[in-house]
């Protein structure tokens, strides 16, 4: 963290001395990329299929949780009048079963992090395009991102996140036609 912090005063710095120096203008623009995610079009899209696949994990893993709930509850209430291989085979029988959802738990919810993280980096790609038009188009000297290092304030007027989410859904838009 101090180290990208750093980075970012040197570089800001830099451009501030050789613009001041040459008697050029010094714009700026700041972006929230987690606010692009959620609010962009695409974002939203994502973000309901993401939450579509979660609900089918969840149901089956529900069912799964139930099912070990039901083995647990007939062990209670048959217990006595089992013999003690029959308990012993329901006990192992049970313990399978915690395990197996205990490692389909862990699949589920690292399935939902690797699908998460697949969207997020698509969109962060396809939205570094829309950045580059915007700083190119808009004369930025520098463009940041508000969450990364380094920034500790910034101005509303240089936060340029909704011309970019509605950027990024135009482009979007005109791919669909």
């Amino acid at each position: 963290m101090k180290k990208a912090f750093l980075f970012s005063t040197i570089i800001i710095a830099i451009l501030l001395i050789h613009n001041v120096a040459l008697g050029e203008d010094f714009k700026i623009g700041l972006i929230d990329l987690q606010r692009c995610l959620e609010k962009s079009k695409e974002g939203q899209k994502i973000f309901q299929l993401l939450k579509k696949k979660k609900d089918v994990l969840q149901r089956q893993l529900d069912k799964k949780q139930k099912e070990l709930l039901d083995l647990r509850n007939e062990l209670e209430k048959q217990g006595m009048m089992l013999s003690m291989d029959a308990q012993e085979n329901k006990k192992k029988t049970i313990e399978r079963k915690a395990r197996e959802l205990e490692y389909f738990f862990k699949d589920v919810n690292e399935e939902m992090i690797r699908a998460q993280e697949k969207e997020k980096k698509r969109i962060f790609k396809e939205l570094s395009k829309v950045i580059e038009k915007i700083g190119s188009e808009g004369n930025y000297a520098l463009i940041m991102e508000k969450r990364a290092g380094g920034v500790l304030y910034w101005a509303d007027s240089i936060d340029i996140t909704e011309e970019l989410i509605k950027a990024y859904d135009q482009i979007k838009e005109e791919k669909k036609e």
